[in-house]
């Protein structure tokens, strides 16, 4: 490997290593043989070893030949010269013209605004001039893919690099006994290569393909890896919408053209890049399909600004005896709920009926009466026989702060907390989170002399539910921020309601993807499904030694889809192969079938990613496949697999890798892991501390907006829009930060977690549990050496 300061060839000074891939290196260097020794670009092909002479000579016939192509290719203006090239050492080098600019992987990736439809237009009209040039010398570049191309800073136009040709040098296959080779594997990249070039026999129109899915994944910002395809014709879906997907707007010319050049059978794409060229020419005459522009209301606020100017000065008065918080305590609405059966308490109705006892019931019939004190007393009581129940100890703190008549911030806890089959026990790993923060916030006042108080919504993991609880927690003006949904489809079709109230929703458990575009009102405190996702595929192909995996899914779930789509990415991207891929959300699911296919197509692997029980089949078709596999493959899965289900599974599970975000073994918070056993009486899983760090986030953005100037406090008290805009505000600071039970957290402009948090349990027999199985951090051989005792 060349180092910086090195001079290769007595001419070329190696600056700094700036690529490498599967044929070699590439280096940014100086070329000391001309005047201001210019920049340029050195490729370093290193050639696969062989005994035979002859496989030798012929990689450096076939590099001499490539290389006077190349130098041909150079010629035009939007394709790097060729300087220069030669063999040294055994290996051969390229010297090429530097280009300065910018790849198109920068433009064209998750999280970047998608293209227009004029943009597009000017993308193809570029790229096509060069591949018709191409093409013209009998070349094909058989490897376009965004980082490939780059946009020239001098003038904006694109620039194609690194032709497949190169890297066919390095992937010469030596038939039996060396007697013969072969030069036409498989030259490209998953998800823009066609049918044809897979199998190893490349057209000019497979270029036409890639450069038509580059075109919709600029279009789209969905990757064309993880694009759905036709049972059919094979073809890829790409203009669709789902609940995480609009449909984009294009023009009917347009996407028409792009469906020819990415047709599955090449004798149905355009012939050339002569014809596409003029296929774009004509579509650029036709008027282009008008934009629809989504019409808006204006949100009228639930409170009148107060104008009066005796009004104000009465309030003053009011403050300055009583101080800022008494005076928001004394103004703000204590009702909890419309009515009891709505789905919302503070406590005064029982939510989860997984855990009760006569005590917790007579507590609340206490609080529902306005009886606060002897809520307590029975809410202590219930709390003493029930210690692992989150429930009981949020209304006891909700019934300590009225009955003290402390000042308050009111927050609301959204989650499914009725049938653990709706991801109700997930539910109420979540409040266990929230209830420990109130709890260590209300004993100090943390919050400015001020407490927490804490409404729970059960949305039964249901979109309409969910959506209908949005509402009316919208218009409940003292509430300044939600902590919840469980589910990331539950989350997006709840987020636009949260959006119009200005109402601040952080998730400790929604990954998908994409799900922060396009929102201003949503954090998270879970990382999104991209760092699981490569965790995962880390393991697998490095530690594991996996090379082929099988997926199991639902593609309507945003969760499940989103982290396959990760993981798919990851995989390849590691040089991995998903040799196939199987829809879990189906009712009628043969599991030993399905890993029989995968293992004919070569998997000793199997990815489980069913969704957090949003579909009624994918979960339990999930434990299916465990079941069927009986520890013959190797299987991972997603967080939505960190439950008790799993270890009842006992022998089927056993070994079985979970990525989730934290586990008490390896927390990053030692503190937050000694108060377990005080509060819950034992462990606690990832979605107990994330919603921890939801809570904290909340409870720190509330004291820094009860830090404000008395002015803007008073006119928060009275208008709750600018209460709430105030705390968005604060976590919309690029500077604020607070430290959680996992660790720092802030956040990035899309509202996602900054701090990668990742972690990757697995299922191992231990007395400590009651199921003879628990999840342990992976580096460790047994529940013993992780240091687990039981009493």
């Amino acid at each position: 490997m060349l180092k910086p300061g090195d001079i290769l060839n007595g001419r070329y000074k190696i600056i700094a290593k700036i690529g490498q891939g599967g044929f070699g290196q590439t280096y940014k260097a100086n070329d000391l043989g001309q005047p201001k020794h210019p920049l340029c670009v050195v490729k370093e092909i290193i050639p696969p070893l062989s005994q035979n002479p002859g496989v030798f000579r012929e990689i450096e016939h076939r590099f001499a030949r490539e290389a006077k192509s190349l130098a041909k290719l150079g010629e035009h203006p939007q394709i790097p010269q060729l300087f220069d090239y030669f063999q040294q050492q055994g290996k051969f080098y390229l010297i090429q013209e530097y280009i300065d600019g910018h790849d198109l992987s920068q433009e064209i990736a998750p999280g970047k605004p998608t293209w227009s439809e004029a943009k597009i237009l000017q993308l193809l009209e570029d790229v096509l001039n060069i591949l018709q040039f191409v093409h013209q010398q009998d070349m094909i570049h058989r490897d376009l893919k965004p980082s490939n191309l780059r946009r020239r800073t001098e003038d904006g136009k694109i620039v194609l690099l690194d032709f497949g040709a190169v890297k066919e040098i390095t992937s010469l296959v030596i038939e039996p006994e060396e007697t013969s080779m072969n030069f036409t594997q498989a030259i490209g990249t998953p998800g823009y290569m066609p049918p044809e070039q897979h199998s190893g026999n490349p057209q000019f129109n497979s270029d036409l393909y890639s450069l038509g899915m580059i075109s919709i994944q600029a279009l789209t910002g969905v990757h064309p890896r993880t694009l759905p395809s036709d049972p059919n014709t094979g073809s890829i879906i790409w203009h669709y919408s789902t609940a995480d997907q609009n449909l984009v707007e294009v023009s009917v010319g347009l996407e028409q053209l792009l469906n020819k050049m990415v047709h599955y059978h090449f004798r149905e794409r355009f012939v050339s890049a002569t014809e596409a060229l003029d296929a774009l020419h004509r579509l650029s005459k036709r008027p282009s399909k008008p934009l629809k522009l989504p019409s808006y209301s204006r949100q009228q606020p639930t409170t009148p600004v107060l104008k009066k100017r005796w009004v104000v000065l009465g309030l003053t008065a009011v403050a300055v005896v009583f101080g800022m918080g008494q005076l928001a305590f004394l103004l703000r609405d204590k009702t909890c709920t419309d009515e009891i059966g709505d789905n919302l308490s503070c406590g005064e109705e029982i939510l989860y009926r997984g855990l009760s006892s006569p005590e917790k019931e007579q507590g609340i019939r206490a609080f529902a009466k306005g009886n606060y004190q002897q809520a307590v007393t029975w809410f202590e009581r219930a709390r003493e026989k029930l210690k692992s129940d989150p429930e009981t100890l949020i209304y006891l703190n909700n019934a300590r702060l009225l009955a003290s008549g402390s000042p308050y911030y009111t927050i609301a806890v959204t989650v499914p907390l009725g049938n653990p089959s709706d991801g109700g026990d997930s539910g109420r790993e979540i409040l266990r989170g929230v209830a420990q923060i109130q709890t260590q916030i209300n004993q100090n006042q943390a919050i400015k002399g001020s407490g927490l108080r804490v409404v729970l919504a059960d949305d039964s993991n249901n979109a309409t539910r969910a959506q209908q609880l949005a509402e009316k927690l919208g218009n409940k003006p003292d509430i300044l921020g939600i902590v919840g949904h469980y589910t990331s489809g539950i989350t997006r079709v709840a987020l636009p309601i949260y959006e119009k109230y200005r109402l601040v929703l952080i998730s400790p458990t929604s990954t998908a993807q994409t799900l922060a575009q396009d929102s201003t009102v949503f954090f998270r405190t879970v990382p999104q499904d991209q760092v699981m996702a490569q965790a995962l595929a880390q393991y697998l192909y490095q530690t594991a030694k996996l090379e082929k995996v099988a997926i199991f899914y639902n593609p309507n779930s945003n969760y499940s889809s989103s982290l396959r789509d990760q993981f798919l990415l990851s995989f390849d991207g590691l040089g991995g192969l998903v040799v196939r891929q199987f829809d879990i959300s189906q009712s009628f699911f043969d599991a030993q079938a399905m890993i029989n296919e995968a293992a004919k197509r070569g998997a000793t692997g199997l990815i489980l990613f069913p969704d957090a029980r949003e579909s009624p089949y994918s979960f339990s078709n999930g434990l299916n496949v465990l079941r069927a596999n009986q520890n013959n493959y190797q299987i991972a899965g997603g967080d939505s697999f960190y439950t008790s289900d799993i270890l009842q599974e006992r022998k089927a599970a056993e070994n079985m890798i979970v990525g989730i975000t934290w586990h008490e073994l390896s927390s990053g918070s030692i503190d937050f892991s000694r108060t377990v056993e005080e509060f819950w009486g034992g462990n606690i899983s990832w979605r107990t501390a994330m919603a921890a760090d939801a809570t904290q986030v909340l409870t720190v953005a509330l004291e820094h907006q009860s830090s404000l100037g008395w002015i803007k406090s008073l006119e928060a008290i009275f208008n709750p829009k600018i209460k709430r805009e105030l705390l968005l505000n604060t976590l919309r600071d690029p500077n604020f930060k607070t430290k959680g039970a996992t660790g720092e957290i802030s956040f990035k402009p899309s509202g996602d977690r900054a701090q990668t948090v990742a972690e990757l349990v697995k299922v191992v027999p231990s007395s400590c549990s009651p199921y003879g199985y628990l999840f342990i951090p992976v580096e460790y051989k047994n529940a013993e050496l992780a240091g687990l005792k039981c009493d």
